[in-house]
């Protein structure tokens, strides 16, 4: 590969590497046999290393702009490394060594990524497994596509394979796309509150449409002014008639009495509201400063054909059930620690930007936007939970919220280093983290022949984010993950025992006794 120019998104990915909190991006699978290393190696060297060029590079700062250069000392015993479990190799012995590696920095004088084969996994019934734990970093490409590249290296049926991975955009991704999708919106909804006039609203939209213009054109100026105009008019749009509130996030929360499915232009205001007013993430026994250390778990898998029964009988999806279970865990997580009185968190969620294919661009590369899920929590009827779980996402779903974050992320990209990671860290930290839901193949893969068993994989942690969770289905089965920081969340190996305890109370309640 020629030397290469480092995209602005995937540059800033690099220069946010922190001791405490690394932009590595790390996934595991695990096997109730040994596979042949020799062969996985192969694969690795066949579908990983020949097909993708940045990871034969590396790094290289050049007259102030980071630069991909070919790693002319490239060794593959450097990045596939064969380790043995030490002790008895069990379930806790495999999450203790994931939880270690997620502390250490990957050299950048090579490619920065690794791959560990994993012996002495010692499985329920005492037969011997394996696992192997990738770990990229982030300027490599974002989690969507990393998961594919992961997913990669096994073999399945083609037609049972996803047409994607993760979540993508049906909509185009220019900001004229995003103006008139507004301003048509506008002139299909009636937005009447308390003597709001229409002239008010058409500003709006057009605020909303000047972010991304300014932001995708890397106009960083004109982003932050355009951004004032937005937070300047849904001010104004909602403060006729109605109160001055303490807090500037409750704008937000007006917006949502007249939210609908159908109404992109308050969607809209309400995404970036949601972002540009809300406060840093609520304090919980989990605020603080990440240290250096970190923890990890994950529940053994939960029934695919459970999750759509409770769906079924809720009139909800199983994205819904999956966010309705681990917001209860959390919930019972935070009542055993002191904190009964969490109404709501609020959860970074990874949405692709450019439409995901089988075949994978062998670029690689970011181009995914962080859209803002609240979650709510202290709702102990499984039903209303679920009820505003499938609100909050369908709110989600019918805004431009995506696209408008992907162009600010693009103008704060095009910021100098040290700006840009201070303005990336202010938004990460109205979150508790990283939220991701990846559908994976509904049929078994295998891995040099191989079965996989199961796979997870944990996006990182920015600025002073606590956590990260992925839920991932495979195999008709789902797989929830959490990584946390070891000190602000003690013991983030008990969440999987609570998750557990909260999907069968939910399938219990909704399923079980709904039948009697």
């Amino acid at each position: 590969m020629e030397d290469a120019r480092m995209t602005t998104q995937d540059a800033l990915w690099l220069t946010m590497d922190r001791p405490n909190n690394l932009m590595v991006i790390d996934g595991v699978m695990w096997f109730l046999t040994v596979p042949d290393w020799d062969v996985t190696t192969e694969v690795v060297r066949e579908r990983l290393v020949e097909r993708y060029p940045v990871l034969r590079c590396h790094p290289v700062q050049v007259d102030g702009r980071w630069e991909w250069q070919e790693d002319l000392d490239l060794d593959l015993d450097r990045h596939v490394k064969r380790v043995q479990l030490s002790g008895k190799g069990g379930p806790d012995e495999l999450r203790k060594f994931v939880s270690a590696r997620r502390i250490e920095p990957i050299n950048r004088d090579h490619p920065l990524w690794v791959i560990y084969f994993i012996e002495n996994v010692v499985n329920a019934d005492g037969s011997v497994g394996a696992a192997v734990l990738s770990r990229f970093h982030h300027s490599i490409a974002d989690g969507i596509r990393l998961t594919q590249v992961f997913m990669g290296l096994c073999d399945l049926e083609a037609e049972a394979a996803p047409t994607t991975v993760g979540q993508h955009l049906h909509k185009p991704t220019s900001a004229s796309a995003v103006a008139t999708s507004a301003v048509r919106e506008v002139a299909g909804s009636v937005i009447d509150i308390a003597g709001t006039t229409a002239h008010t609203g058409v500003h709006a939209a057009g605020s909303v449409a000047d972010v991304a213009r300014a932001a995708v054109h890397g106009d960083v100026g004109g982003t932050v002014s355009a951004a004032s105009a937005v937070v300047s008019t849904s001010t104004n749009l909602f403060s006729r008639g109605v109160a001055v509130f303490k807090h500037p996030e409750r704008l937000v929360d007006v917006s949502q009495w007249t939210s609908t499915t159908h109404n992109r232009l308050v969607n809209d205001l309400n995404a970036v509201g949601t972002l540009a007013l809300t406060l840093p993430s609520v304090k919980t026994v989990w605020s603080g400063t990440p240290s250096v250390a970190k923890d990890v778990g994950w529940v053994p898998m939960l029934p695919l054909s459970q999750v759509k029964e409770i769906g079924h009988a809720t009139g909800t999806t199983v994205n819904d059930v999956l966010l309705s279970t681990v917001a209860g865990a959390l919930d019972r997580y935070l009542n055993a620690h002191g904190d009964s009185s969490v109404a709501e968190l609020v959860w970074l969620v990874p949405v692709s930007i450019k439409p995901i294919s089988l075949e994978i661009d062998p670029n690689l590369g970011n181009h995914f936007a962080m859209v803002a899920l609240r979650m709510p929590m202290g709702i102990a009827d499984v039903r209303e939970r679920l009820a505003q779980m499938h609100s909050n996402m369908d709110r989600i779903k019918n805004s431009d919220e995506a696209l408008l974050t992907f162009g600010i992320q693009r103008g704060i990209s095009a910021a100098p280093d040290r700006i840009a990671a201070g303005v990336t860290n202010y938004f990460a930290n109205k979150a508790v983290g990283v939220l991701t839901n990846v559908p994976g193949p509904r049929v078994p893969m295998r891995l040099a022949g191989t079965e996989v068993e199961g796979v997870l994989g944990w996006a990182p942690c920015s600025g002073d984010e606590p956590m990260t969770i992925c839920i991932l289905s495979y195999n008709e089965k789902v797989t929830v993950g959490f990584a946390a920081d070891e000190k602000l969340v003690p013991d983030a190996g008990s969440l999987a025992g609570l998750l557990e305890d909260e999907f069968a109370a939910m399938y219990q309640q909704v399923v079980v006794d709904g039948q009697s």
